[in-house]
């Protein structure tokens, strides 16, 4: 897992803001076919959890790499993090950034952010 600054999203949204803002872990699944993804996806989130982190940066990319020009790999994290796996990992929910390619996942628990 590595980290990165949080984003704020301001008038260019690809931004980051170098300040003394917390830093959120990161996991990069950008490139994995979608079974490979979520297993280590959720190997990630487990982690987190036991770190008692409360937020994961999720890199899925935007999917206009793969043949059909479309978000697979996008879809298929945000069900799975909607899903039972998802839920009993600790997933409270989930927000798109860097313009769709990447999701804020928020996670249950008493931690910080690291």
């Amino acid at each position: 897992m590595s980290r990165v600054r949080r984003s704020h999203g301001g008038p260019d949204e690809g931004s980051w803001d170098d300040s003394e803002e917390p830093l959120v872990p990161e996991v990069d699944l950008h490139g994995k076919r979608p079974e490979e993804a979520l297993r280590h996806l959720a190997r990630e989130l487990h982690a987190a959890r036991h770190r008692r982190l409360r937020t994961v940066l999720v890199i899925t990319g935007q999917g206009l790499g793969n043949a059909l020009q479309k978000p697979i790999l996008r879809g298929k994290v945000e069900e799975w993090l909607l899903g039972e796996q998802g839920r009993r990992l600790g997933v409270e929910g989930f927000e798109r950034t860097s313009r769709g390619g990447a999701l804020l996942v928020r996670l249950a628990g008493s931690g910080s952010n690291g």
